[in-house]
């Protein structure tokens, strides 16, 4: 089995990223911002490549003629290559790079500073 490629694609063209980036942020949140968005697209295309393989997995081999190695690695190299197209089609706000893309964002946003502590001392419930 091959590995999904970084940067490769047009579901990470650095344009089209960027171009998500509200303006107006500072250049250091963009560029986080920017490598969040790759990351879950990436993640969003591995996952593709690997539900492909679970898919094909299903399928009964027994035929007439059995599968050569150059067959089964061409099969492996069209599913990497829809893995790369199928999150760009699938982009939108109920996609599974822009779900992970919201919630790692939330994870990494830095902490909220308090104005004052709590008059107990302890910390409000979550």
């Amino acid at each position: 089995m091959s590995f999904f490629p970084i940067g490769a694609g047009p579901a990470t063209n650095a344009a089209s990223i960027r171009s998500t980036t509200p303006p107006g942020r500072h250049p250091l949140v963009q560029d986080a911002d920017t490598r969040l968005r790759k990351s879950a697209l990436q993640l969003e295309g591995l996952f593709v490549q690997r539900l492909f393989a679970a898919m094909r997995e299903t399928v009964p081999d027994d035929g007439l003629v059995t599968q050569s190695n150059a067959q089964s690695t061409f099969t492996e190299m069209l599913d990497e290559k829809l893995a790369e197209q199928v999150p760009t089609q699938w982009s939108g706000s109920h996609s599974l790079a822009e779900a992970l893309y919201q919630q790692l964002r939330r994870r990494l946003a830095p902490p909220a500073t308090e104005s004052s502590p709590s008059p107990t001392g302890s910390e409000p419930p979550r």
